[in-house]
């Protein structure tokens, strides 16, 4: 695997943290898609533990147990049915949207397609944030990507790159978080995670790491019209996706 290292610049999780003053969240709340999963369920935890009310949207079929004992709402739905999609913008007066969606590439533009319906309606309903969690291999950054993954990761590059594309072209404020090299679940963040705009930097991060930027660039004009890489030099290089 190639790496391409150099002193990054951008935004330093431990900095971050170490002027954090209590959050008070403010009005409306924030909608998360995928908040049941790996990534998701890390996110909906640091943004209720930073004082935002949260609601997850997620299938019947998903399993709750991650976000077991928080306080948050559920909408049931589809993200590949928009009429789903419509309604659960419609719920609520939502301020900001996180789509921290994965595992759904083989049903068929899972990525593009169930972004662009909250693109849509994020945009109807007068949303004034997007953040979304995207993956280095996308767009120029496919040149550091490690060849030997694409037949399992391809497609879902394909359509996250049509997803990011067409977030970018919608008019909202959005903010694009990519990682790479995902370590196991259950690790803890390390505070030494970096959010950089060099597309040419692929290092493994932590999700808890990953939820503690979303909450930093929640309501950040900092992070407004930014595509960020996510790595941490601290860690190994080895787990996975």
């Amino acid at each position: 695997m190639k790496l391409f290292l150099c002193a990054p610049r951008g935004i330093i999780l431990s900095a971050v943290l170490a002027v954090a003053a209590p959050t008070f969240a403010a009005d409306g709340d924030v909608l998360v898609f995928g908040g049941t999963g790996q990534l998701g369920s890390h996110v909906v935890k640091a943004l209720v533990l930073a004082g935002e009310d949260v609601t997850v949207f997620a299938r019947a079929t998903s399993n709750r147990e991650r976000l077991k004992g928080l306080s948050v709402a559920y909408i049931i739905g589809d993200a590949l049915k928009e009429s789903e999609v419509e309604v659960a913008f419609k719920t609520s007066a939502f301020r900001a949207v996180v789509n921290a969606l994965a595992g759904g590439a083989d049903e068929g533009d899972f990525y593009n397609i169930a972004q662009e319906h909250m693109d849509r309606w994020a945009k109807k309903t007068g949303v004034e944030q997007m953040i979304l969690h995207s993956s280095i291999g996308v767009g120029e950054s496919m040149a550091i990507y490690p060849k030997f993954m694409l037949p399992r990761t391809g497609e879902a590059l394909r359509q996250k790159e049509i997803a990011e594309g067409h977030l970018r072209a919608s008019g909202l404020n959005y903010t694009i978080i990519r990682n790479g090299i995902l370590v196991p679940h259950e690790t803890p963040a390390t505070g030494n995670a970096i959010l950089t705009e060099n597309q040419m930097l692929l290092l493994p991060v932590t999700r808890a790491d990953l939820a503690l930027f979303t909450v930093h660039c929640l309501n950040n004009p900092e992070c407004a019209g930014k595509t960020y890489h996510a790595i941490d030099e601290s860690l190994p290089m080895r787990g996975g996706r």
